[in-house]
């Protein structure tokens, strides 16, 4: 349907008339002197048109306009619009556009407003009659639900990322916004665009502390771009806290061994144990990954972790590496360059020259204080002919002598020697051997390569000048090197060095 137009006006009409009248004497004259008359500037005039018809429409609504001048040009226009419900709106607004797309605020899910528009000529005349015209708009309420539902046994600690869905039946989907809150607490309650956010660990506190481990419930709702709401929808699940009530959250400790993986050995004996002898009960937390992931975001997994003074995440001897710390490891990341204290034990931890991981090669110079990977040789024919990956076994042979597989660690005064297969081990150009966790011997490691090579870290963040942070990662398993029973003796070291009491 063509626009229509809603008023004409006959000044042009009535102005040609005039000019007509006034030169009349000056034609009928003929030859006489001839008289010049001055005519003043003539105002323009505008036309305003609407897509469609003018009775109840969308509240999104395309207007078009036009204006002319009988004795010169049009140089932009201004326009309002009259409503009691945006005072602000009567103001006049320039503009050289001749059309234009409005969503006219309408809460309540009407409003008859009053838009006006007129031009303005190149002598700064405007149109003393607007076009005008009286609008019934209406607006229908949106609405929105979460997505990927926390379930009610889901567990997160002070920090959750939301997801949700909006729909609007007469608007624009793209310029919806959602308020988004925590419990009924006004200052937890956030205006964002977006289908998804981050609750700030801030908003979980109450009377300025984190509550003891309980169920929350986060609300949203839609306010599409006429400023009409949905209604509420909620979500529940029990939020952990840092540490027992009086108790300084000390170390969060990530589990990430299922329990029926290497039944013949304690899974939880090492680490857990340590723990236990290190710190006073109700410091610390222990996050078990094969029951609850609470981490959706980078930004959860650093918000989490700077609940704590220091994270250890371990994985023992499972083979492969961690999707969830590869997708979120820039969470780490903003962890350590906040001053934390971070521990990693895995094989594959990081990727490199054919060779997965779940770090970034670039962690190597950025936090492992290393110029670089050193790769291991491959022998077979038609392979590349290095790699980033290494392998260990609990006993190695040169000539006719086969020695057990020990490590030494002079930062720690320690020995660990090995007691399983296993393959993803990786070897470090530490910058500084005061770096240096762990050195795999000449000859320990596959292939033989005749020289030490560092196998595990403990690094300054930021290195140079030494920084609050540290980050130490183990890429083989302590728990598997325990040929010398000293295992846990060895990890209270690694944590002293991370400022937690040692047995």
């Amino acid at each position: 349907m063509l626009p229509r137009p809603i008023r004409s006006s006959v000044r042009r009409w009535a102005a040609a008339c005039l000019l007509a009248l006034c030169l009349a004497p000056a034609l009928l004259a003929g030859c006489a002197k001839k008289k010049i008359l001055a005519v003043g500037n003539l105002p323009p005039e505008t036309t305003l048109f609407v897509q469609g018809a003018v009775d109840t429409v969308s509240h999104v609504v395309h207007l078009y306009w036009f204006g002319s001048d009988p004795d010169g040009d049009v140089a932009g226009f201004e326009l309002r619009f009259h409503s009691l419900l945006a005072p602000a709106d009567t103001q006049w607004v320039f503009t050289t556009r001749t059309d234009s797309v409005f969503r006219v605020l309408s809460p309540g899910g009407y409003v008859a407003p009053l838009f006006e528009v007129r031009a303005i000529d190149d002598q700064g005349e405007r149109d003393p009659t607007p076009a005008r015209e009286d609008f019934k708009f209406s607006n229908q309420a949106p609405s929105v639900s979460f997505v990927q539902r926390l379930r009610t046994n889901d567990t997160t600690y002070a920090s959750v990322t939301l997801a949700w869905a909006g729909s609007d039946p007469d608007g624009d989907v793209a310029s919806m916004r959602f308020l988004v809150g925590l419990d009924t607490i006004p200052s937890a309650l956030h205006l964002v665009t977006g289908t998804t956010a981050t609750i700030d660990t801030s908003d979980f506190k109450e009377a300025g502390v984190y509550p003891d481990t309980k169920p929350r419930m986060a609300f949203v709702r839609a306010i599409d771009d006429g400023g009409r709401a949905s209604g509420w929808d909620s979500v529940r699940w029990v939020v952990r806290a840092p540490a027992a009530p009086g108790q300084h959250p000390r170390l969060l400790l990530i589990d990430d061994v299922p329990s029926n993986f290497g039944a013949a050995v304690p899974l939880d004996a090492l680490y857990w144990g340590t723990v236990e002898q290190s710190l006073p009960a109700g410091s610390y937390s222990i996050l078990r990954l094969e029951y609850t992931q609470p981490f959706r975001s980078v930004k959860d997994v650093t918000q989490t972790c700077r609940l704590f003074d220091a994270v250890v995440w371990y994985r023992g001897t499972r083979t492969g590496f961690s999707s969830l710390m590869r997708d979120y490891q820039d969470g780490l990341a903003a962890y350590l360059d906040g001053g934390g204290q971070l521990m990693i034990e895995s094989l594959s931890l990081i990727e490199g020259r054919n060779a997965t991981g779940a770090l970034r090669e670039d962690w190597v110079t950025r936090y492992l204080g290393s110029s670089s990977l050193i790769l291991s040789p491959i022998a077979i024919a038609g392979q590349p002919d290095s790699t980033a990956n290494w392998s260990l076994a609990p006993s190695f042979t040169e000539g006719d002598v086969t020695s057990p597989a020990d490590f030494h660690s002079t930062l720690y005064a320690d020995s660990l020697r090995d007691g399983i297969n296993a393959i993803g081990v990786r070897g470090f150009a530490a910058r500084d051997t005061g770096f240096v966790a762990l050195w795999a011997r000449d000859s320990s490691l596959s292939p033989q390569v005749a020289r030490d090579i560092p196998i595990a870290l403990s690094v300054p963040v930021p290195e140079s000048p030494p920084g609050p942070g540290r980050v130490i990662v183990f890429t083989l398993p302590i728990r598997g090197a325990n040929g010398f029973l000293n295992s846990p003796r060895f990890l209270g070291k690694v944590f002293q060095q991370m400022g937690l009491a040692g047995p």
